[in-house]
């Protein structure tokens, strides 16, 4: 039996580590080091090993101290996922269960020890993953994703498109939209603008709003894995996306279109165009992703499903190691709202502590006894 905890400085043991199990780009060493730059924590692996089975588990860890409303040097702790579809991994398709206990009992004891009090982590749709959390917190799953079989026939692939997709893919073409693979990065920062363009258009939440190192980070680190997909017309970029190739799975990772092409959707051309890609490398899977919000009549759901109806779960793990505490921090960041005439935007986030606040409304019957104090004072 041998458990470990790896830092992404140890990229090639963390590597090792991965190797034999199914795995994506959202579990290198490397995509946690970008989230470590951006401030988001430090990066973690988790491995056990034994009699030949292995799992890993990649968090990261924050402090609490950051958090208002928390006393601060309690030295108190959460972990978290990676943006995108994290989650642990494991060698085998089924493991005894007395060795996933195993698994769980030292994941436990280390993070009891670290003084993490709450885990959450969104897992990956493809992956397997439900049988190494069973018995740890709580497995909910949030929305759904739409994936392209690349194992079908190519022309049985595109079958599947929604009739009025396929038309607009042939109309686009014949406009002389093009498309094209920049590997070295030559439209990057151009792309960036559009990205933060289509952001603003679709009202994303600010986490949407990666900084511009964050994609030149990207871009470094995951070396050919990374793709930057643009279409272009008169020698303009009109949409772009970053697609990220891991194993057999070809992950479409973050994509925009500038507003002044909604109108003829050079997405999907492109899309279609990375499809073809995909094949051509012998790739398995082309995952494009869910919507932006968990609704069923979700806009970037529905297109994404003229491309396939193959949808997958979207699943979420939430873990409290430490209810006493847990409980006292929420109380206490409660507290702090109310005294700041704050109130929580969501009330299913987690942990509830972190939860978004915006300035509490004043009620209406307030707010006119208010002015009448100023009209009348």
């Amino acid at each position: 039996m041998k458990f470990e905890v790896l830092t992404t400085a140890q990229t090639a043991e963390w590597m090792q580590a991965i190797e034999p199990c199914a795995h994506d780009f959202y579990h290198l060493p490397q995509y946690h080091a970008v989230a470590e730059r951006s401030g988001e924590g430090t990066a973690l692996l988790f491995h056990f090993l034994e009699d030949g089975y292995s799992m890993a588990l990649p968090l990261l860890i924050r402090t609490l101290d950051d958090v208002p409303g928390i006393a601060k040097g309690a030295g108190w702790r959460d972990a978290t996922s990676v943006y995108g579809y994290a989650g642990p991994v494991a060698s085998h398709a089924e493991i005894p269960e007395r060795i996933v206990r195993n698994f769980q009992e030292r994941l436990q004891e280390h993070l009891e020890a670290m003084n993490v009090v709450t885990v959450f982590s969104r897992l990956h749709p493809i992956i397997a993953q439900q049988s190494l959390l069973k018995g740890m917190g709580e497995y909910q799953v949030l929305s759904q994703t739409v994936s392209i079989d690349l194992t079908l026939p190519v022309e049985e692939q595109r079958r599947g498109y929604r009739t009025s997709l396929k038309t607009a893919i042939n109309k686009v073409r014949r406009m002389g939209v093009t498309c094209v693979q920049d590997r070295a990065g030559v439209h990057l920062e151009e792309w960036m603008d559009i990205y933060y363009e289509t952001m603003r258009r679709v009202g994303a939440v600010e986490s949407y709003f990666f900084p511009r190192e964050y994609f030149r980070h990207l871009f470094h680190a995951l070396g050919d894995r990374f793709c930057l997909a643009v279409c272009l017309l008169e020698g303009k970029v009109v949409c772009g996306g970053i697609f990220i190739e891991t194993g057999e799975i070809l992950q479409y990772h973050l994509g925009g279109t500038l507003n002044r092409a909604l109108e003829f959707a050079p997405m999907k051309l492109l899309l279609d165009e990375m499809r073809l890609f995909a094949n051509s490398r012998g790739l398995k899977v082309f995952h494009l992703g869910g919507g932006t919000t968990p609704h069923a009549d979700n806009p970037l759901l529905h297109f994404k499903r003229g491309f396939s109806e193959r949808l997958h779960d979207f699943p979420v793990w939430r873990w409290v190691l430490n209810v006493p505490v847990y409980q006292r921090l929420c109380r206490d960041r409660s507290q702090w709202c109310d005294e700041n005439g704050l109130e929580a935007t969501s009330r299913g986030f987690f942990p509830a502590y972190r939860t978004p606040v915006v300035q509490r409304a004043v009620p209406p019957f307030l707010a006119a006894a208010t002015q009448i104090q100023e009209i009348h004072p």
